[in-house]
C-alpha cells in the first residue's frame, strides 16, 4: 500500500474475488456460449469459415456483450457506496482514482474472461468444423483466416469495455438498486439505439452520405460495427474499406470508456462533499 499502485492492487483483487464468488456471472458467460454456437450452427458460419461465422455473429454482438458489460458494471461502484463498505476503504491510504481504476479493471479482466471466452471457444469450433474450400471465396477475392476471427474478438473486448465504462459511471448516481437497473438500462438503450436512430435522422434531414462514415463511429456501437466492416469483413469483400474512419472509431471507444471512468472517479472523490453541501443547505434553509 506504500506504493502508488498499492491501493489499485488491493482493491483489484477484492474486485476479483468478488466476481469470483458471484455465480450469476459464470451462468451469463454459459448462456452466451449456447447463443453464440446455436447462432454459428443455425446460421451456418460454422461450416463456411470465420468471416461468414462473423457475420453471423456481428448483430447479436452488439446486443449481449453490452448487456453482459452492463450487468459486470451497473453495481460495481454503487454496491460498495450503499452499503458502507466504500466508506471504509477510503479510511485507508487509496484515493478515489486508485478504488475506480482497481475496481474497473478487475471487471475488465472478467469481461475478458466472461466475453472474450466464449467467443474464442466458438472460433475454435469454427476452426475444427469449417470446410476447407468455401463458396464465398470462390467468387470474392480473400483468404479465409482464424487471424480474422482474432482481430474480431480483439474489437469486441474494447467494445465491452466501454459500456463497463459507462455503465459503472451510471451506478456512481444511481440511490437504490432499482434505480441502478433503471439507468444501466437506459445507457444499454441510448449506447445500442441512440447512434443509429441519429444516422438515420441525418440521412432523412438531406446529409450527405459520404459524411455518414464519421458520424456512425460516434456511439460505441457504430465504431464497433465500422471497424468490424473494415477490418474484418472487409478484407474479403471490399479491400479498399471506407466502412467507417479508423482513428475516430478508435478514438470513440477510448472516449467513452475514458469518459465513463473520469465520471466515476469524479462521483466517487466529491459525491460525499457535495451530499455534505446539499445536507447543510437544507440545514441552513429549515433554520
Amino acid at each position: 500500500m506504500n506504493s502508488p499502485f498499492g491501493g489499485v492492487w488491493v482493491v483489484f483483487r477484492r474486485e476479483l474475488v468478488t466476481v469470483r464468488r458471484t455465480p450469476g456471472y459464470a451462468v451469463l458467460a454459459a448462456g452466451l456460449l449456447v447463443v453464440l454456437a446455436g447462432l454459428v450452427a443455425v446460421g451456418g458460419g460454422g461450416a463456411t469459415g470465420f468471416v461468414p461465422a462473423v457475420v453471423d455473429l456481428l448483430l447479436p454482438a452488439e446486443v449481449l456483450v453490452p448487456l453482459l458489460a452492463v450487468v459486470l458494471g451497473y453495481r460495481s461502484l454503487f454496491a460498495d457506496a450503499a452499503s458502507g463498505e466504500l466508506s471504509v476503504i477510503r479510511t485507508y491510504p487509496v484515493s478515489a482514482t486508485g478504488y475506480v481504476f482497481g475496481v474497473l479493471l478487475a471487471r475488465t479482466v472478467a469481461l475478458v474472461a466472461l466475453v472474450g471466452g466464449p467467443f474464442a471457444l466458438v472460433g475454435a469450433y469454427v476452426w475444427l468444423t469449417a470446410a476447407p474450400d468455401t463458396g464465398i471465396f470462390a467468387t470474392h477475392a480473400g483468404v479465409d483466416s482464424p487471424v480474422l476471427f482474432v482481430r474480431f474478438i480483439a474489437l469486441v473486448v474494447p467494445f465491452g469495455a466501454a459500456y463497463l465504462a459507462l455503465s459503472a459511471a451510471v451506478s456512481t448516481v444511481a440511490t437504490s438498486r432499482r434505480s441502478a437497473v433503471a439507468l444501466a438500462l437506459l445507457a444499454l438503450l441510448g449506447g445500442v439505439l441512440a447512434g443509429d436512430l441519429a444516422v438515420l435522422r441525418s440521412l432523412s434531414a438531406g446529409a450527405s452520405p459520404g459524411g455518414i462514415a464519421g458520424s456512425v463511429a460516434l456511439s460505441p456501437n457504430g465504431a464497433f460495427r465500422g471497424l468490424v466492416f473494415e477490418h474484418v469483413i472487409g478484407v474479403a469483400f471490399a479491400p479498399e474499406g471506407g466502412f467507417v474512419q479508423t482513428g475516430r472509431a478508435v478514438a470513440s471507444l477510448v472516449g467513452w470508456t475514458v469518459g465513463g471512468t473520469v465520471v466515476s472517479v469524479a462521483a466517487v472523490a466529491f459525491g460525499p462533499r457535495v451530499g455534505v453541501a446539499v445536507e447543510r443547505l437544507r440545514g441552513s434553509v429549515g433554520r
